[in-house]
């Protein structure tokens, strides 16, 4: 019996020492049960999630490899590698079996082998690309090169490009180029024709120049032509002036108040807008009955009021906003206060032109500087035998470079741009050692890009001034081409002109006789590798 008590005293305590591990007190008398053990691992749907998410990684990562083409960028290549990268990161972070895991570690594996065999087809392709324009540059540069010498009977190497332009105009029609006989590359015989070169679209700004390309091409096949040009002007705004005072009215009897248009003149007829103008083809304008002619409400160059026809009234258009022609006897009556707007006739420009073969060479080039109108408003500018004291003057340089280098067969051709700063001091030439301008041409840009290649250029003191204004710098040794500060010896030539744009005296002009505006050309050679050829224009600063 003894032994039997013990059995029950230990299975009572067994029994409370369970209950005691299931529950707990909760103070008020009842009990709380213990949360039921965790899961061992993951369930089978999160598995399939799981599976589902590593197959659309590695999907990613198959378009971002297939889609590297020889051409991708470095962008593409990078995103093609992290999609490679987080497919393996989606395997590795997996509970799946390691046999999957194995399976799938196969299959990214072989991603990253054509991973690898794209990224070096593509470093090859740029490789070849680097290459072929290396070659390209250097065929441009020997080009250039040729295209900034001559004239071929021009025995002066210093004014070799600046000589290459015979005569060139600016208009409101466009720019008309005479290359000089045997220009460039050209042989000594030839002689182009002028051409006229036609505005297209802006260049932009540069500094407070505003800038517009020119372009004409003629011929064709092997003898085609083409001719560029890009031209900086410091043309102000237009200006509103009264009708009258621009168009003057007739007094005739019958045509008081009037002007007469003719119809068949395109300047005058590219003026008139009027809606009943606005069609395709030709269309008659009858006058109404009990009317001695037909009124139409409309603009003339900008102002407006009102045409009067008379006889068999008609306008031709082709579909744009003024009439190519008009058929009758048209007159124009401005309303009252009319005004119109003027463009700014006086301006001055700078540039550089271009002339390139059938196959796109340059075969000549150069710079150019020059005037519209009456700039100075008097025709005259001060010389500097009539100044005191001293000037700064900063602005803006453009134009055409080569370097060309048969030794290691590098070079490279285009235009430029850059910084132009010329300070003058006035006085008698013979006066003092100091007297002369000095200019700086640095802060290049080439071909419209925003790298520095290091180069400058200077201008050595001119040697004398002409009662126009007109500086002419040294006849030798006048300019200094400086790469990474590395100086070629002294070769070259440049000149000028000064120009004062507000003379008189305050409020007319600025209360000064000392020039405002300065223009020039310059030639520079580095060595026996590079040319330049370019044209400036500043403003006084100082």
């Amino acid at each position: 019996m003894t032994h039997w008590k013990h059995l029950v005293v230990a299975l009572v305590a067994a029994l409370a020492l369970s209950a005691c591990s299931s529950s707990s007190d909760n103070g008020d008398g009842s009990t709380m049960m213990d949360d039921p053990p965790a899961p061992s691992g993951p369930t089978d749907e999160e598995l399939n999630e799981q599976r589902a998410g590593i197959q659309s990684a590695i999907m990613a990562a198959r378009v971002a490899v297939a889609g590297l083409t020889d051409d991708a960028s470095d962008a593409a290549i990078n995103a093609a590698r992290m999609a490679v990268a987080g497919a393996q990161a989606e395997v590795n972070e997996s509970d799946i079996p390691d046999t999957e895991k194995a399976a799938f570690n196969t299959t990214i594996a072989t991603l990253e082998n054509n991973l690898g065999a794209r990224i070096a087809s593509i470093e090859e392709a740029r490789e070849d690309a680097a290459e072929a324009t290396m070659k390209a540059n250097a065929e441009l540069g020997e080009a250039m090169h040729a295209a900034l010498g001559g004239p071929a009977s021009d025995t002066t190497p210093a004014t070799y490009a600046l000589a290459n332009i015979a005569a060139l105009t600016l208009s409101a029609d466009g720019l008309a180029i005479d290359a000089a006989a045997g220009a460039g590359s050209l042989a000594d015989a030839t002689d182009p024709a002028s051409v006229p070169l036609e505005a297209g679209d802006s260049a932009g700004a540069l500094g407070s120049w505003m800038g517009m390309d020119y372009a004409l091409t003629t011929g064709t096949g092997d003898a085609m032509v083409t001719d560029e040009a890009r031209v900086y002007t410091n043309q102000g705004a237009p200006d509103s002036e009264p009708f009258d005072e621009v168009y003057p009215l007739l007094d005739t009897e019958g045509n008081e108040g009037y002007i007469a248009v003719d119809g068949t003149a395109a300047a005058e007829v590219a003026r008139v807008m009027a809606a009943p103008f606005v069609h395709s083809g030709t269309q008659s304008h009858p006058i109404p009955e009990r009317s001695d002619a037909l009124y139409v409400r409309g603009t003339y160059d900008g102002a407006p009021g009102e045409y009067r026809c008379t006889g068999t009234c008609t306008s031709t258009n082709d579909g744009k906003g003024s009439p190519s022609a008009l058929g009758g006897t048209w007159h124009f009556k401005p309303g009252t206060g009319a005004m119109v707007s003027q463009p700014d006739a006086n301006y001055l420009y700078y540039g550089w032109w271009v002339s390139k073969d059938s196959d796109g060479g340059p075969t000549a080039a150069s710079a150019f500087v020059g005037e519209m109108g009456d700039v100075d408003g008097t025709g005259d500018t001060p010389s500097g035998a009539d100044l005191t004291g001293s000037a700064t003057y900063a602005g803006k340089a453009a134009g055409k470079f080569a370097m060309s280098n048969p030794l290691d067969g590098t070079g490279n051709g285009g235009h430029f741009t850059a910084d132009a700063m010329l300070t003058a001091n006035f006085g008698a030439i013979a006066g003092g050692s100091d007297n002369g301008v000095t200019g700086m041409i640095d802060n290049f840009r080439l071909n419209d890009g925003s790298d520095d290649p290091g180069w400058s250029v200077e201008l050595n003191k001119s040697s004398a001034w002409a009662a126009d204004g007109a500086i002419t710098g040294p006849t030798s040794d006048a300019t200094v081409w400086s790469i990474d500060g590395n100086k070629a010896p002294a070769s070259g030539a440049w000149s000028g002109r000064m120009y004062d744009e507000m003379p008189g005296d305050a409020p007319d002009g600025d209360g000064s006789t000392v020039p405002t505006t300065v223009t020039g050309t310059f030639y520079s050679e580095f060595s026996t590798i590079g040319r330049m050829v370019g044209a400036f224009g500043a403003d006084r600063s100082e």
